[in-house]
């Protein structure tokens, strides 16, 4: 029953890593190069 359940942990650990994890790969994500839209409003006194 352990070497069943640590081939299915095994498993599960191959899948995510050859998926990725949305989250993970967000956060390390290099800064936008070049030309990036005008997005701000300016304000009228």
């Amino acid at each position: 029953m352990a070497a069943l359940r640590a081939f299915a942990r095994w498993i599960g650990d191959s899948i995510g890593h050859a998926f990725g994890n949305p989250r993970e790969e967000h956060a390390t994500l290099p800064p936008n190069v070049g030309v990036q839209p005008y997005r701000d409003q300016p304000h009228r006194r």
